[in-house]
């Protein structure tokens, strides 16, 4: 008779960890490691400061132009690097892993005009659509909370973000519903923001993970929060036109910061020991 597959999967999993429990410790002193990583981010505006092209009047005292941002899961985007890590002492080390890394931030809002002449009405919603490309360069400490195979760690550091191109993309329907379909809306060009933007960033940046090691290499599964300790929009170009989009469609970026949720897979190898 056949075992149902989850058993099987709780025997592999006991069976792994009974060998890694009899295992002696680890050797990762004085050791390097080189590897590759990948993952996906997960990005949300913290808003500092709402601004508006628009100003409300008597007759539009109810109207709210705030920007509508999405949640963080709706916000993905890609990570690709290299991994450099050198072990100090069996569970003191300290990481670098430079990557690209692609941010996106979704926002909508929507306007309603009165034609007090004629009497005609005009609904408009927008989805606007930003995408930030960076390269990515932190340093961390990390602290291991074993020497054996199976180690979970935490780490905390800084991260050098260098944003190279930033894109925006407005979708458009005529029905205020608080949902725009991009398969149907009407759209915009993608225009270019890089300008809109503080090229330079500083990120805090801490998380958690685990590692596997062996002889020959090493598997890691980490999560890190990062925060942009600058604002992502650069306060003397808010108002500049460089895309096109205020004076077509009325819109102006807020005043915020970047937080990240980053969930990263990394492969390395030990190249040698310390000379």
């Amino acid at each position: 008779m056949k075992l149902p597959w989850f058993v099987g999967i709780l025997m592999l999993l006991i069976s792994v960890q009974v060998e890694a429990q009899s295992r002696k410790h680890q050797y990762r002193k004085d050791r390097y490691f080189f590897g590759v990583t990948m993952g996906s981010g997960f990005t949300q505006p913290i808003i500092q400061e709402r601004f508006s092209l628009m100003e409300t009047t008597p007759q539009s005292a109810n109207e709210n132009f705030d920007k509508k941002y999405g949640n963080l899961f709706q916000h993905g985007g890609g990570i690709y690097g290299l991994h450099f890590s050198f072990a100090f002492t069996k569970l003191f080390s300290v990481v670098s892993q430079p990557c690209f890394q692609t941010q996106r931030y979704n926002y909508m809002n929507n306007y309603h005009w009165s034609d007090t002449i004629t009497g005609g009405e005009v609904y408009k919603e927008f989805l606007h659509r930003q995408k930030i490309n960076n390269i990515r360069i932190p340093i961390l400490a990390r602290m291991d909370f074993s020497a054996r195979r199976w180690s979970p760690f935490i780490q905390a550091g800084l991260s050098a973000d260098i944003a190279y191109f930033a894109s925006k993309q407005i979708y458009t329907d005529n029905q205020v519903d608080r949902s725009v379909d991009r398969k149907t809306a009407v759209s915009s060009n993608v225009s270019e923001m890089t300008a809109h933007l503080n090229r330079f960033n500083v990120y805090a940046v801490g998380g958690a993970g685990i590692s596997y090691y062996r002889e020959q290499f090493a598997i890691s599964l980490s999560g890190n929060i990062r925060y942009g300790l600058r604002t992502t929009i650069d306060p003397f170009e808010r108002y500049s036109d460089y895309t096109g989009m205020a004076s077509e469609y009325l819109d102006v970026q807020d005043k915020f910061n970047l937080l990240t949720m980053d969930i990263m897979l990394t492969l390395m190898v030990p190249i040698h020991k310390k000379w």
